[in-house]
């Protein structure tokens, strides 16, 4: 990469460094592997991968490397895939009605519920949130869903109500100016607004490939870095969550070695 494409790179707020050539999928493949192992290690309940498990969705290599290295997680932790722009749009941004079926076919469901505990956890696509313009029905589907586990949620009485993304809503503030990073306002701040109606205590993000920490009247913003190519100051890693009745703790553990 030159040295303007760099500075091009840093201009967006993101942070990129020389590297030597590869071919194929070598330092993906050893980061994974890494989280895999380590998450084995700590015996966690469950994974959480918050979206662009891939970055070309019609790639088979890169989605069958993705599964086998995911099948060297212990038998008895489940793994959760949140759909990315990379997995969920053929341009890795506008999703469409084929793409999305697509991601369905090779990922499962792209917005779902799971219960662990007394928390209860949502997961929702957030490509339909952030450009809806030829999945307008799926986007209201899932809104109607949204509410509907809410509501189910608050019902059971949830000691937590933890959700799941892979654009984060806002970066700083819910009402941010647009960027590529976060959920146009336009779409973001219905679902905030009804986030914070039902005592959502935290969102948890991907995409920026780098941490981020915001909040917005007690609710939780946090944006993990990538296990795969880092764009900020921290290295390749993943996160950690102990939920408990009345708290929500996390840290981001690097690998090290990128």
């Amino acid at each position: 990469m030159s040295d303007e494409e760099i500075a091009a790179f840093a201009a967006r707020g993101l942070k990129v460094n020389k590297e030597p050539k590869f071919q194929g999928y070598e330092p993906e493949i050893k980061a994974f592997e890494e989280a895999i192992r380590q998450t084995n290690e700590r015996n966690s309940e469950f994974v959480v991968v918050c979206g662009d498990m891939v970055n070309d969705n019609e790639s088979t290599e890169e989605r069958d490397e993705v599964i086998r290295i995911a099948g060297q997680l212990d038998e008895n932790i489940p793994i959760y895939w949140i759909a990315g722009n990379h997995d969920v749009a053929n341009d890795a941004v506008v999703p469409t009605p084929d793409s999305v079926a697509s991601y369905r076919k090779h990922w499962g469901d792209d917005y779902y519920s799971f219960q662990h505990g007394d928390a209860s956890f949502i997961a929702i696509n957030t490509s339909l949130m952030d450009q809806p313009e030829h999945v307008g029905d799926d986007l209201d589907s899932q809104m109607r869903f949204l509410k509907a586990e809410l509501k189910a949620a608050k019902k059971r009485d949830s000691s937590q109500i933890i959700v799941f993304t892979h654009y984060p809503l806002f970066l700083s503030s819910a009402d941010e100016e647009d960027t590529y990073f976060s959920v146009r306002k336009a779409q973001r701040m219905p679902v905030i607004e009804l986030l914070k109606e039902y005592g959502v205590s935290a969102v948890f993000a991907g995409h920026w490939h780098r941490n981020n920490y915001a909040e917005d009247d007690g609710m939780l913003m946090v944006a993990t870095g990538a296990v795969g190519y880092p764009l900020g100051d921290d290295d390749s890693g993943y996160r950690v969550v102990d939920v408990s009745d009345d708290q929500i703790s996390h840290n981001y553990y690097e690998f090290g070695f990128r």
